[in-house]
């Protein structure tokens, strides 16, 4: 029998905000903990898969660059810390 397709972080990050994005056209009341659900995955999980589809837009070069979504996750974090940092100096 052969092995189950995997499918890369990046791609899951990417069709949980497809699926999300969907759901949420459909129902304006759809939450995160309904796609969750839906998914039958975490919480947590899905709201990381969003944040680094969310990310894409503006950093999708130096995200493709990480083998691991907690990399990607690492160098997001970071960013908004600067970010924060630089509101808060001005």
């Amino acid at each position: 029998m052969p092995e189950p397709l995997k499918i890369s972080w990046l791609d899951r990050a990417k069709e949980t905000h497809r699926f999300h994005c969907r759901k949420k056209k459909d129902d304006s009341k759809w939450r995160i903990e309904d796609t969750a659900k839906s998914l039958k995955r975490s919480i947590g999980s899905i709201s990381e898969d969003l944040l680094i589809a969310s990310w894409l837009r503006t950093h999708r070069s130096k995200l493709e660059t990480f083998d691991y979504a907690y990399e990607a996750l690492a160098f997001i974090r970071n960013k908004e810390n600067e970010m924060l940092l630089d509101d808060l100096e001005e």
